[in-house]
């Protein structure tokens, strides 16, 4: 005969229960079976700790979301601009159509922004061509090769300058120098430009109205439609000697030398004059959301890692993350549909 034994519901007890079988506990009061049941399934509080991180973070997400939205614009959301956009993205990533480029195309936008400084330079070596003129130019030339930054180029071209100006006997002379040193002062405003002069007399170009003329054509384009690419390169074909004298100087290979190529770069430098204002405002949106994001994502870990099935949720999980819907704009609009690529960082890139 099996003998009966009666064994306690562990499932339903705790150290504090009195040693009792289940069905001899009271339903209802203390050390009841409610009582315990209560014990078991209740959820959990979400420690102060943690609770105090999510705010303190909220607060930081309050302050980012209202400079974001101040400086938000609708027209960030235009076809063309976002384009351009998604341009600046691809030359900083060095990928696509646009990998080897970047350093080429700001060098032309240098040329071509400083093209006025260029041509002055240029004239003004082949006009005044006098001893102490020419010993000035030579200067110049060496130390574009070999100066520390462009501070340093200021300073030495003034001291230089200041040494050979009275050793000049004509008024007209003296003037001449005293201009191509303000024109050398003004293309030194970027250290690309510095880099551009070197690089014409290296490659001894000898008609410098070419940049001229390349500027003409892209601000040719005017109100023309920017994203009809097969008529930038129609442009392109039609002027591409002018290109193709550039190519060495702006460190294109023979084989990057092409009519798409140059299309690819004329159409960046007009979006540019066009969206040059927007995209800086752009940047600055996207520099707040980068602070944004970091927060953003703390308060996403602590509310995933108190889930609603088991935690008691307080009221400031329920709040609305601030900033979140222009944060989702963007991602969406600019994200390819097709390849899922992301044309911007917020700072959850690895």
């Amino acid at each position: 005969m099996n003998k009966k034994t009666d064994t306690p519901m562990t499932s339903l007890t705790s150290d504090s229960h009195h040693d009792l079988p289940w069905w001899n506990r009271p339903v209802m009061g203390e050390d009841s079976l409610v009582e315990d049941l209560l014990g078991k399934f209740s959820k959990q509080e979400v420690s102060e700790s943690a609770l105090f991180l999510h705010n303190r973070e909220m607060t930081d997400l309050k302050v980012f979301a209202k400079t974001a939205a101040a400086i938000d614009n609708e027209k960030f959301g235009q076809e063309e601009f976002l384009i351009f956009v998604k341009m600046q993205y691809l030359l900083r990533k060095d990928i696509h159509e646009y990998q080897g480029l970047y350093e080429s195309l700001q060098l032309l936008k240098v040329a071509i922004d400083a093209k006025d400084c260029f041509i002055s330079i240029d004239q003004a070596e082949l006009r005044y061509r006098g001893t102490k003129q020419q010993e000035f130019y030579n200067f110049v030339e060496g130390l574009l090769l070999d100066h520390e930054n462009k501070a340093v180029f200021r300073e030495q071209v003034q001291t230089r300058l200041a040494d050979l100006l009275p050793q000049i006997k004509t008024e007209e002379g003296r003037t001449a120098l005293q201009n191509y040193a303000k024109y050398l002062d003004q293309l030194s405003d970027n250290e690309l430009g510095l880099k551009l002069l070197s690089l014409f007399k290296a490659y001894q170009l000898a008609d410098y109205s070419i940049l001229r003329v390349i500027s003409e054509l892209i601000q040719s384009l005017g109100k023309r439609d920017l994203l009809d690419f097969k008529g930038l390169v129609s442009l392109v074909r039609v002027n591409y000697g002018l290109f193709e004298k550039l190519r060495e100087i702006i460190g294109l290979s023979e084989r990057q030398s092409t009519p798409e190529t140059y299309g690819l770069m004329i159409q960046f430098i007009a979006l540019s004059n066009r969206h040059g204002i927007s995209h800086m405002k752009f940047d600055d949106l996207m520099k707040v959301m980068q602070k944004w994001y970091k927060p953003y994502q703390a308060v996403l870990g602590i509310r995933q890692e108190h889930p609603p099935s088991e935690y008691k949720q307080p009221k400031e999980f329920k709040e609305a993350i601030p900033g979140v819907e222009i944060y989702e704009k963007y991602k969406k609009w600019l994200t390819d549909k097709k390849t899922g690529m992301v044309f911007i960082d917020f700072g959850d890139e690895n």
